[in-house]
């Protein structure tokens, strides 16, 4: 996400402030976003995020209607997040020229997106994602609950959460023969810590229609990862409810706490595919300090092993507090 005070930190330094400098996109500096995390990206390599904000051309502006500077997004390739998921309730804040800057940017990088389309023509013919790597073919698939009440603007799609819509996607992605299906849905209560009714609903409806593994975004603090398994004991199915907030500028209890969730699939001698379990890391949003800035994530393990990181040390016993309660 991207607040105000997390646009006003990226506000590079020596810059005029004035709306001139405060329009140009290149005025921000993101850099040290996930720098303390990038070691996990580099070792990966399908890296995926929710993106809750659009890139419309300036002013730029924070909540409730997010509009971000181009600069964010390109840092986020930079780093090495190679997916971006599109929709979710801050898909129509900026309105058409949200939606237009959004996907141009994303074109311009070259990185795969899912769950936004500029047109119903462009749906049919990027969506479902399929993405290939090392010889697997991966199906993303991503929906929304809603916008805020915002009408998505003509001709432009953005992806809702509906049985009709999942059962025509599943139906094409099928098609491709993949070897993994997953979902990132907007979904669920914000603030709260268990999933809801209508999270479990939407859980059984896309496993039934043969999703693998879930990826949870919108409540704002992290949740449950549910495995499920086959009378083997192999991992059948993986639910992230919530992961959380990677970074914002949140300060709701437990919103600056978050899951950065690793998943590996292999294959076993037959060829059947493998899913292993689940890796956690809790992630800690770090904000500015006298000795940083701006904003980072810090890996709260890494932290605490005394890995040489940036961030807030100042606030070690709320990170341990934290740490030892979303540990369990």
């Amino acid at each position: 996400m991207q607040h105000t005070n997390q646009l006003d930190a990226a506000f590079i330094s020596g810059k005029k402030r004035d709306k001139k400098e405060r329009s140009d996109p290149n005025s921000y500096d993101y850099s040290s976003y996930f720098a303390n995390i990038k070691k996990y990206f580099d070792e990966s390599h399908i890296i995926a995020a929710n993106i809750e904000t659009t890139f419309p051309p300036p002013p730029f502006a924070g909540y409730p209607a997010f509009r971000s500077p181009k600069s964010l997004a390109e840092e986020c390739f930079k780093s090495g997040i190679n997916l971006f998921f599109a929709a979710n309730n801050h898909s129509a804040d900026a309105g058409t020229k949200g939606l237009k800057g959004t996907i141009e940017i994303y074109d311009s990088l070259g990185v795969d997106y899912t769950g936004i389309y500029e047109s119903g023509e462009d749906e049919e013919l990027l969506s479902p994602l399929l993405i290939e790597k090392e010889g697997f073919r991966i199906i993303f698939l991503n929906y929304t609950y809603g916008t805020n009440g915002i009408a998505t603007p003509v001709p432009y799609i953005i992806k809702r959460l509906s049985e009709e819509e999942i059962n025509r996607d599943i139906e094409t992605a099928k098609k491709s023969l993949p070897d993994l299906i997953c979902a990132a849905v907007h979904w669920g209560e914000e603030y709260s810590l268990t999933p809801s009714g209508n999270q479990i609903k939407w859980e059984k409806f896309l496993y039934s229609k043969g999703v693998d593994i879930i990826i949870g975004s919108h409540p704002h603090v992290p949740q449950n990862i549910a495995i499920y398994r086959d009378s083997t004991g192999t991992v059948k199915n993986i639910t992230a409810y919530s992961l959380g907030n990677a970074i914002s500028n949140m300060t709701a209890q437990n919103t600056r706490i978050a899951i950065m969730l690793g998943v590996t699939i292999t294959r076993d001698t037959s060829g059947k595919i493998v899913i292993s379990e689940p890796e956690k890391h809790l992630i800690w949003t770090a904000r500015p300090s006298h000795s940083n800035k701006n904003y980072g994530i810090l890996h709260i393990e890494d932290y605490l092993s005394n890995i040489e990181v940036t961030g807030k040390h100042n606030e070690h016993d709320l990170i341990i507090r934290y740490y030892n309660k979303f540990n369990k």
